[in-house]
């Protein structure tokens, strides 16, 4: 499911809080009734804008027990069952003002908190001038969250005239930017429209800009016009200055339609210019679906500079005690499973995970009952893979999805109910739909001549970082394991930047296998730019450690958009000869 519907209500706001609260609350709740999944809210819709209020109005919005306009936001987005981005209200942090932007999903969770970055200092001589910066502080990061449907970023007002932030988060894999904003009748009728509509063109995305309704008998008249421009820059919803509610159908297939018509994202010359997006790591960098201003982002992984994974890591994050020097970036599973016992299913709780591509698992020999299952040479218990999900099939006691990696395609089964087990709902997101990425953890099994994944847990995948990391990681687990770590490179690590062809980890090799089981090398002049780049990004690494395998997927994600990463992913899992192993964590071309 690529679509979904959006609405833009544009409030007509007050002095009193709980009177601008309880509108906001029938708006949400009338969006939902005509079929919204997301709602946007305006900039200060539950206080008036200017800078005189936003002391009188700010709220602690550390939870929803300290914050009144919060626990409003909650219970709305739970009772509408929508995506709720909460406009933005003026939030107290210690002796500092933030104008904040919170966004809930259906069951009423906090997703994001988005600090404005930009504030809004401008002088037009006799005509107007305003300096939010004489009261509030700016935010330090940039935001967006997750939905079923893609990612979406977040701007407040101000932000939207620095192309730079939308640029990062259409880089970074975000289908659409959300701005409530409170444009002024001075600023609005030059640049309201002209700076969605452009925002959208640059990056190929949907831009939704929302605003407060225009009252005349306030101090500050707001230009109204909420909109929504699709990727092609074309306006396709936008109200007027009244109170009211603007619906748009987004379709995000419409964002792979243009990009291919309009391939700026393979045209794009770093060789001339610096990489904005790249270079994201030497900033504030990104909040992610639930990461505070300067805190940490939730999720089931840790990638980059981000932490705190439940379930899994990537990257120099990766490698535990099971994996040990021969595992490098594989690992004992933390937790996240079901049972104790290693022979039912659920029980992988205290066992080795090996992450592999589906070709790995279907080129297995066929085996039966209790007798072991070898890749590599070795027995394997557990395995984890991501792909995508081809097709779901609900049966009487279990649920089998259809899932593929560009490798190969298998089935996956998630048992319904034996013995002691977890229910379906409790090892399953509800929010897998087919075409979606998602991580597996299970047993490999093998019943009516076929190879199926018996699993413990099945999870969407909301970061397309993780899908780099993993396909990294499990080429680099299988070279590991093939063909070792090469003693002169232990002691040497600078004579990998030599290694050709005929070097010990070189395709076709003498003495070592060829790395036929995963494709053979299709490099040369002609070589598309995304696989050129792949390999550049560990040529170009002159550290005689080598590339660290969790930064050559943070050059993926910072030049290229997630789907093009993705697609780089395939070309990786069947052209891994092409890296020397040198350490744990580390790798070299041999080309």
């Amino acid at each position: 499911m690529s679509s979904f519907k959006l609405a833009l209500v544009q409030l007509a706001v007050g002095a009193q809080k709980a009177a601008n609260l309880a509108n906001a609350r029938a708006k949400v709740l009338e969006a939902s009734r005509s079929g919204a999944n997301m709602v946007v809210l305006p900039e200060c819709f539950n206080s008036p804008y200017g800078t005189k209020y936003f002391g009188q109005y700010a709220e602690d919005l550390e939870s929803t027990q300290t914050s009144e306009s919060m626990q409003a936001l909650s219970q709305m987005a739970r009772d509408g069952e929508v995506y709720l981005v909460g406009g933005t209200v003026p939030e107290r942090s210690g002796d500092k003002l933030y104008n904040t932007c919170t966004v809930w999903g259906p069951q009423g969770d906090l997703l994001a908190r988005h600090r404005k970055v930009h504030l809004f200092d401008i002088n037009f001589p006799g005509r107007m001038v305003f300096r939010e910066s004489e009261v509030l502080s700016g935010g330090r990061k940039m935001t967006q969250f997750d939905t079923p449907w893609g990612k979406v970023g977040l701007g407040i007002c101000y932000d939207v005239r620095f192309p730079e932030m939308a640029m990062v988060a259409a880089r970074r894999g975000c289908m659409m930017m959300v701005y409530p904003g409170a444009f002024n009748t001075t600023t609005g009728p030059l640049h309201w429209e002209l700076l969605v509509r452009a925002r959208a063109m640059d990056n190929q995305i949907f831009v939704a800009a929302c605003s407060p309704a225009r009252d005349e008998g306030a101090e500050y008249h707001a230009w109204g016009h909420s909109m929504v421009a699709d990727p092609y820059a074309r306006v396709v919803a936008e109200a007027d200055e009244t109170e009211g509610i603007v619906y748009a159908d987004v379709d995000l297939g419409l964002v792979d339609e243009v990009r291919r018509a309009i391939p700026v994202y393979e045209q794009r010359r770093f060789d001339v210019y610096p990489d904005v997006a790249g270079e994201l790591k030497d900033y504030g960098g990104f909040n992610q679906s639930g990461g505070g201003d300067g805190g940490n982002s939730g999720g089931d992984y840790s990638y980059g500079g981000m932490s705190s994974g439940q379930d899994f890591s990537y990257g120099q994050n990766s490698g535990g005690a099971a994996g040990g020097t021969s595992g490098a970036g594989w690992m004992t599973s933390g937790g996240g499973g079901g049972g104790e016992d290693d022979k039912q299913r659920g029980g992988y709780k205290n066992q080795t995970l090996r992450p592999v591509t589906i070709k790995q698992m279907l080129a297995i020999d066929n085996v039966k009952d209790d007798a072991p299952v070898m890749i590599d040479g070795e027995e394997v218990r557990q395995v984890t893979f991501v792909g995508v999900v081809r097709n779901m099939n609900r049966q009487q006691v279990n649920l089998m999805y259809s899932v593929e990696d560009g490798t190969g395609k298998i089935d996956v089964r998630v048992w319904s109910k034996d013995a002691d087990e977890m229910e379906v709902g409790e090892q399953t997101s509800p929010d897998i739909v087919e075409g979606q990425y998602v991580r597996v953890y299970g047993d490999l099994k093998f019943f009516n001549n076929k190879r199926h994944v018996s699993a413990h847990k099945v999870r969407p995948i909301t970061d397309h970082n993780e899908i780099t990391y993993h396909g990294i990681e499990a080429i680099y687990v299988h070279l590991t394991k093939t063909r070792g770590v090469p003693p002169a490179l232990r002691a040497n690590p600078a004579a990998a930047s030599s290694a050709t062809a005929s070097g010990s980890h070189g395709a076709g090799a003498a003495g070592a296998p060829a790395y036929s089981d995963m494709g053979g090398f299709g490099g040369g002049s002609n070589m598309n730019p995304l696989h050129s780049a792949i390999i550049d990004a560990v040529k170009n690494n002159h550290a005689s450690e080598g590339m660290s395998i969790a930064n050559i997927g943070s050059a993926l994600a910072g030049r290229f958009q997630s789907s093009e990463v993705s697609s780089g992913i395939d070309w990786l899992v069947s052209e891994g000869h092409l890296y020397n192993t040198i350490d744990e964590h580390h790798v070299l071309t041999t080309h």
